[in-house]
């Protein structure tokens, strides 16, 4: 490259420390061995629920300034799978939605194989390194593709009869949650009964509340519910505690402590929590 030619081959930035990264793996296989390129008429297209992000407000922005300055140039390719006479969209459903609002016909697109497990798992990957995606979205994509830790949230979840169906932006309904990361860090950190329990107490003690299965509000009943079990101390005096909770007040309280003295925002509602469960108790839970 010169000061006149500013273009440059991409083999110039193939750096030896990037090769590395794949040290030790199989040689990555010719394109057309995986992927084939193929025009999709629109009308066979269709999106799989099961592990594509429902449209929020931001998406449905995105696609209008999509529509309003289409260009073919732009959009690409996006990522389908064949199943049967029809074809899922992996990566694209923006611009998919886009070009139907514009009737047009058929759409350029990258065909990969696989069942709907592996679909699944090619949403997370591409969405991962490529754009930001929620993490509601990717936690509904690796159920399907059979994550673990992933299918134990969702079949507590839906024990509960609490539903993640719920875009990004929008306020929770009674038993919605989008707090998934915290549920399975929870279940990893004091174990999958004590989170069921938390999330029931929380069900009983505020049924009607919208906006109730925040991360921040699961995180401090559940950490409060596990100290409360290793007291052996009763979980009905603190069912009634959180029956008359505000968690946006006690959130900005926390906030306030946290500002004052550190630490972490649920931690300090945890203790703020139990500060309200032990007033007139003799014996006192300590956090």
């Amino acid at each position: 490259m010169t000061e006149n030619n500013p273009r440059r081959p991409i083999s110039d930035d193939n750096i030896a420390w990037l090769r590395q990264q794949r040290a030790g793996k199989a040689p990555v296989p010719p394109a057309d061995h995986v992927v084939t390129l193929v025009m999709v008429p629109m009308d066979a297209l269709d999106i799989d629920g099961r592990y594509q992000r429902r449209i929020s407000r931001g998406g449905l922005g995105k696609i209008r300034k999509i529509v309003a300055d289409f260009s073919w140039s732009r959009f690409g390719a996006v990522i389908v799978a064949r199943n049967g006479d029809r074809y899922s969209v992996i990566d694209g459903q923006h611009r998919a939605i886009a070009a139907s609002a514009l009737a047009v016909a058929e759409v350029p697109a990258i065909l990969v194989s696989g069942d709907v497990a592996a679909q699944a798992q090619d949403f997370v990957g591409i969405n991962t390194t490529r754009t930001s995606v929620a993490s509601i979205d990717k936690f509904r994509a690796r159920v399907t593709a059979g994550d673990d830790a992933a299918m134990t949230v969702a079949t507590m979840l839906h024990n509960l009869e609490i539903s993640t169906d719920v875009a990004v932006g929008v306020s929770l309904a009674p038993r919605q949650t989008r707090a998934v990361t915290v549920l399975e860090k929870l279940v990893k950190r004091i174990g999958e009964g004590t989170t069921f329990t938390a999330l029931e107490l929380m069900l009983d003690a505020q049924p009607a509340q919208r906006n109730l299965l925040t991360a921040f509000a699961i995180e401090v009943v559940a950490m409060t519910v596990a100290r409360i079990l290793d007291a052996e101390s009763d979980l009905d005096r603190l069912e009634a505690v959180v029956a008359d909770t505000d968690f946006e007040s006690l959130k900005d309280e926390a906030g306030q402590m946290v500002k004052l003295t550190g630490g972490k925002t649920a931690r300090r509602g945890h203790e703020l929590l139990l500060r309200t469960y032990n007033k007139g108790l003799r014996a006192k839970v300590v956090a």
